[in-house]
């Protein structure tokens, strides 16, 4: 068993988090928050990918219970920020501010870029996102699944350097 990196954030809201990568046994829990966030949840093995894989999830919890996580990956000089999601109930607290500033020190040093795609409705993640120096760079077409199709993807990234 590997040893666990804890590490210890606090939202601009002042409510404490502990940060650490996801452990099998954390899945089941991930996947309710994730099916909580999400019309369009991912499915559980993107999560067990994270577990031996280049990407890493990190689990955000507030005296220990799970209230948001993010998922990135890099390689060849850009990173992207696969999934961030907070508990319903916990947002609006400056955890999803705090998850994409870790997820920034992730990959800070591994590359140039950060890139992620957000659905074109979501106008609060892409206000946060444009708060952290996330820029539009592009559109996906029916990139996101919806109940009556799909929708197009907002394609933004932030420098890294």
């Amino acid at each position: 068993m590997t040893e666990q990196i804890f590490l210890e954030y606090e939202t601009c809201s002042g409510l404490k988090l502990q940060f650490r990568l996801i452990a099998a046994d954390d899945i089941p829990n991930v996947m309710a928050l994730e099916r909580s966030a999400h019309s369009h949840p991912w499915r559980q093995s993107s999560f067990e990918d994270c577990l031996n894989g280049r990407q890493k999830c990190w689990l955000a919890e507030h005296k220990g219970i799970l209230v948001g996580y993010v998922v990135v990956t890099h390689g060849g000089g850009d990173a992207e920020l696969l999934n961030i999601s907070v508990a319903p109930n916990y947002q609006r607290k400056g955890i999803g501010q705090a998850l994409l500033n870790h997820a920034v020190n992730c990959v800070k040093d591994k590359a140039d870029m950060l890139f992620l795609e957000v659905r074109m409705s979501n106008r609060k993640a892409i206000a946060l996102y444009e708060k952290e120096d996330f820029f539009e760079v592009g559109q996906r077409k029916n990139y996101y699944p919806t109940l009556n199709g799909h929708e197009d993807a907002l394609l933004m990234a932030r420098q890294l350097v």
